[in-house]
């Protein structure tokens, strides 16, 4: 008779089979599976210094003042009333709900929780590798990329959404998951169309392996599609099918933002991501199934486009070639009990229950990377962008404006690469990288810049006679122009 496990191992992708790993109770398994949980929560709780998590803040804030999701910019002051899809409007109203109820360390829960579900939920698709220092090794590659690469932001909801559809496909959980979770990534974050991809790629692989028709893959792309229908039941409509294509149709634009960027090969985590070729090649040397093998090197040609691409697709690689890692090395690991099991199991749970603790007792927000004072300065004078005077800054002052002025924040550029035309991107890369800086600034009628100090910009604005250093502190400096309506307060 053949157990279950070894059966889910012989067949690797099939949907009907349920794998067997008992991460229930006081098993070794299970008690490994909490100690990961409590570093994905390490990793995705810390403290928050991401730019676009406050402008989902802002629009959260916006969204149970007034009712309804904005359908137009509030927030740019050129491009205001605009159409703006917020395509992750179920997120922010997550984030500005939980800062009512319980503060803005409530945001570091939320994010550590979702990473600590993506950690729990790769170390059960580890479960076919059987072998403790496979499994081990495996879970590790997604932590250390996660790492560099997992945001305090809505992508955390996508990454979440990945590992269901994984865990769908391996039988670890019944297909009408994909229900409620397709509904929640569509609503929360654009990368749902990654499911398509990846069921797709694994049901052409199944048709090469077993020349037939894909029944079980068939029905599971059914439930998705179902999950995807259901989606468009929310306060902006069908237009979130769409926005996917939308974002890629704006390829010049996302030239510019480092995480569309591929990757330089110049951090640690680009050399992680790459060792996963290996695993990959070992994979295949071991006669890994094409249902497997396609979804796996699709998946790690992504991470080579961008670097965003390489946490997905980590995930996907774990779970596509740990069936083919079986009976690797080492012993295997799962059903254990007995003391050891349960000293682990009480070590996860207790790490994570301090973890929480220790998160909400501690801050949320890290603004000290942001000019605050710089506006103070601003706002004491009444110069700010809330004010109607332009000011010129970059992508990230101007999340941070709209976190602190919300609607009328009247911001020169956010990090909505997928909003602001490609002019106003090429117009910072501009400001960033050295160019005609008279050229941007007299086209804006730019009244004060905000900018980091140390920088070749400001080094222009020092000597340029037209501008004047009105303020400067560690950071960032005050640029107003000498001759305009601003003159006067700027100097005060």
């Amino acid at each position: 008779m053949t157990s279950k496990l070894s059966r889910s191992v012989e067949v690797r992708t099939s949907p009907t089979e349920v794998m067997v790993d008992n991460t229930s109770g006081s098993t070794l398994s299970g008690g490994i599976c909490w100690l990961f949980a409590v570093a994905g929560f390490a990793v995705g709780g810390t403290v928050i210094a991401d730019n676009s998590l406050l402008t989902h803040l802002a629009t959260g804030r916006l969204i149970v003042e007034q009712g309804q999701v904005p359908g137009t910019d509030p927030y740019s002051h050129d491009f205001a009333g605009m159409a703006w899809t917020v395509q992750s409007w179920l997120a922010s109203l997550v984030y500005s709900r939980a800062v009512l109820v319980g503060g803005e360390s409530v945001l570091r829960l939320i994010h550590g929780l979702l990473a600590a579900l993506v950690m729990a939920g790769v170390w059960r698709l580890t479960a076919p590798a059987r072998q403790l220092v496979v499994r081990v090794v495996l879970a590790l590659v997604p932590l250390l990329i996660g790492g560099s690469l997992w945001s305090p932001r809505p992508f955390m909801f996508g990454l979440v959404g990945m590992v269901v559809v994984l865990m769908v496909i391996r039988g670890l959980v019944r297909p009408w998951a994909l229900l409620p979770a397709m509904y929640l990534w569509v609503n929360a974050h654009g990368s749902f169309p990654l499911a398509f991809v990846l069921l797709g790629a694994a049901t052409v692989g199944h048709v090469i392996d077993e020349r037939r028709p894909p029944i079980a893959h068939l029905r599971l792309g059914a439930w998705m599609i179902g999950g995807i229908l259901l989606a468009g039941i929310n306060p902006i409509g069908p237009r979130l099918w769409w926005f996917p294509v939308m974002l890629l149709s704006k390829g010049e634009a996302l030239e510019q933002v480092v995480e569309w960027a591929p990757p330089g090969f110049d951090k640690p985590v680009d050399y992680v991501y790459l060792g996963l070729l290996a695993v990959l090649i070992v994979a295949a040397k071991r006669g890994m199934p094409w249902a497997d093998l396609l979804p796996a090197v699709g998946f790690f040609a992504t991470g080579f486009l961008a670097i965003r691409n390489m946490a997905p697709a980590s995930l996907v690689i774990v779970a596509m070639v740990a069936p083919t890692l079986a009976d690797l090395v080492g012993r295997t690991v799962g059903d254990e009990r007995g003391r050891p099991a349960r000293m682990v199991t009480v070590a996860g749970m207790t790490g994570l229950a301090v973890s929480v603790i220790v998160v909400l007792n501690s801050p949320g927000l890290a603004l000290d990377r942001y000019p605050v004072d710089a506006v103070d300065y601003l706002e004491d004078r009444a110069l700010t962008p809330a004010d109607g005077v332009v000011v010129v800054h970059r992508e990230g002052v101007g999340n941070y404006l709209t976190y602190r002025y919300g609607a009328g924040a009247g911001v020169f550029i956010d990090d909505r690469f997928d909003f602001y035309p490609v002019e106003r991107t090429k117009d910072q890369v501009t400001l960033l990288r050295g160019g005609d800086y008279r050229d941007v600034l007299d086209r804006h009628d730019a009244e004060i810049v905000v900018w980091e100090r140390e920088s070749a910009f400001t080094d222009w604005l020092d000597e340029e006679p037209s501008w004047d250093l009105a303020y400067r502190d560690d950071e960032w400096i005050v640029a107003c122009r000498v001759i305009g309506p601003v003159a006067d307060r700027c100097a005060r």
